[in-house]
């Protein structure tokens, strides 16, 4: 009996030694994923494509091997949903790209199913990924289908943060605006663009950020930041349309935003968004100029608070924020 009882006090050991060389297994890879997650968004956020891609491929390879190693792979479907959704832009061709972001898109519907308040907005976030890969193979007609859809799903989704959801739509919009511009539906194009744009500019009153304060985009959260991009991009299509067209009041309005988003990423660091964002601002001031002279005074914007136009940006060497939170993955 008492070698009987020896031997069951070994295998209990035995298992308490084997569980917790699993459990160190598990926490040791959430810490690299987390690290290899949060430096793809940092490199892909400052222009360098190849660091990102190696930082993403990473993390989606180590979020396959938590759901594989894990006694509930459920619970790391949220690393591995937001890994495909971030390496799609890296994983080849159009069409491969569109199969990970099915993937994705499978994984937060199921994660949706359960918490709706916490997933829907991911999961629409892919329909919109979804939306891009699809005009980026051709097909525009579908994209803009998919991204009017898109944008109604942002309308009636379940929110814990609202203002993740309104940035959302935002970019939707954004996105929408500019495949109506590429089939020549300019008026329309426009629209879209202006209406993202008010609503992002409404979130960020909403959450009271100046965009005067050095590093604003770097203390911000990691949604708007991956919002900025987009953001920026977009200011500049309706700041160069309206100047175009000779409408300078709404040029200098777009033209703050541009300048405003654009210095937000240039404090990111890269000589890639420094320089873009040097272009944008020269282009900037001209239409603000152009604005002050051809109403006499300069006009006040409906979206950012920004220096005035011979005013120089701040600049800040605070460090980006690549923290991810567990419950909460994001998309790049």
């Amino acid at each position: 009996m008492f070698m009987a009882r020896q031997e069951q006090s070994a295998r209990h050991q035995s298992a308490r030694t084997a569980a917790g060389r699993r459990a160190l297994r598990q926490s040791t890879l959430e810490r690299r994923y987390d690290f290899h997650f949060g430096e793809a968004i940092r490199a892909a956020l400052q222009g360098s494509h190849d660091k990102a891609a190696g930082h993403s491929g990473q993390a989606l390879l180590i979020s396959r091997e938590l759901c594989a190693d894990a006694a509930d792979p459920a619970r790391h479907q949220p690393e591995l949903a937001a890994a495909l959704c971030a390496h799609a832009r890296y994983g080849g061709g159009a069409w491969q790209a569109i199969a990970m972001l099915t993937e994705s898109a499978g994984h937060y519907a199921a994660l949706a199913e359960a918490d709706p308040a916490v997933y829907e907005v991911p999961r629409i976030d892919v329909l919109t990924r979804i939306a891009l890969a699809a005009d980026a193979a051709g097909s525009t007609q579908d994209a803009i289908s998919l991204l009017r859809e898109v944008a109604g799903m942002y309308v009636k989704a379940p929110a814990a943060d609202a203002d993740e959801r309104d940035l959302g739509l935002a970019r939707a919009r954004f996105h929408l605006g500019r495949c109506l511009l590429k089939t020549g539906l300019d008026e329309d194009g426009l629209a879209e663009t202006e209406a993202g744009l008010e609503l992002a500019a409404d979130v960020l009153d909403r959450m009271q950020v100046r965009s005067t304060v050095p590093g604003w985009l770097v203390a911000a959260p990691r949604y708007l930041q991956l919002a900025a991009p987009d953001w920026a991009a977009a200011a500049v299509r309706a700041m160069t349309l309206h100047a175009e067209a000779g409408r300078w009041q709404q040029a200098a309005t777009a033209a703050r935003a541009a300048i405003g988003v654009s210095g937000g990423l240039a404090d990111l660091g890269g000589d890639t968004l420094r320089d873009a964002h040097a272009k944008i601002r020269a282009r900037a001031e001209e239409i603000l100029e152009k604005a002050v002279t051809s109403r006499g005074a300069t006009p006040r914007a409906n979206t950012l608070i920004l220096p005035l136009a011979n005013e120089e940006m701040p600049r800040s060497d605070v460090k980006l924020e690549h923290s991810t939170p567990r419950c909460r993955s994001s998309k790049a």
